[in-house]
C-alpha cells in the first residue's frame, strides 16, 4: 500500500481499546452522565450526553455521540456486548433459562434485560461494568503479561494473585 493512501485501520490509541477498555468507559460515562431503563437515551434533555442505558453508554464509549447502534456491524460494542452478556451469565447476573432460553436473543437484549432489571440500581451496573472488564483482562491476559508479573511479584517476595494482576495491569 502506498504511504500516501487511506488506512483501513483505526488510527491512535482507539485502535489499541479491548472490550474491557469499552466496558470501563462505559461505566464512567454513566457516572458522569446518569444511568436510564428501557430507553437507551434519555431524550428529554437536551444535552449531546443524554443519561444512558448500559448499551447506550457502550455506544457512547465507541463513537463518542448517541448514533444508533446497527445490529452486528458495530465491531467494538459488539464485542464489548458479546462479553458483557457472557459474563453476566457466567456470574450469575442472568440465569441460566434467561441466557440459553435467549439463544434467538441478541447480547444487546441480554444486556438490556439485566440493564432494566427492577432491583437494580446505578451501582449494581457501574460494579458489573468493571468486574466485566476485570473479568476480560484476566482471561484474555498474554502468556508473557502474566509471567512478567508473576516475576515481579517473586521479586517483592509476593505471590502473585488474580487481584495483583488486574492492579499491575493497570498501573502500567
Amino acid at each position: 500500500m502506498n504511504p500516501t493512501q487511506k488506512q483501513p485501520t483505526t488510527p491512535g490509541a482507539l485502535a489499541d481499546l479491548t472490550p474491557a477498555d469499552t466496558l470501563r468507559c462505559a461505566a464512567r460515562y454513566l457516572e458522569i452522565r446518569g444511568w436510564t431503563k428501557s430507553v437507551h437515551y434519555d431524550r428529554t434533555t437536551e444535552t449531546p450526553f443524554p443519561p444512558a442505558c448500559i448499551t447506550g453508554a457502550i455506544g457512547m464509549a465507541v463513537y463518542g455521540d448517541h448514533t444508533p447502534l446497527q445490529t452486528g456491524n458495530d465491531g467494538d460494542c459488539d464485542r464489548a456486548l458479546r462479553h458483557l452478556a457472557d459474563y453476566l451469565w457466567r456470574d450469575g447476573h442472568v440465569s441460566e433459562s434467561d441466557f440459553f432460553g435467549a439463544l434467538c436473543c441478541s447480547d444487546r437484549e441480554i444486556v438490556a434485560d439485566f440493564n432494566d432489571y427492577a432491583g437494580h440500581t446505578l451501582t449494581d451496573v457501574l460494579d458489573v461494568l468493571r468486574d466485566a472488564a476485570d473479568d476480560y483482562d484476566w482471561t484474555h491476559a498474554t502468556e508473557d503479561d502474566l509471567e512478567t508479573y508473576a516475576e515481579h511479584e517473586y521479586d517483592q517476595e509476593r505471590l502473585p494473585t488474580r487481584a495483583g494482576f488486574l492492579i499491575w495491569r493497570a498501573a502500567r
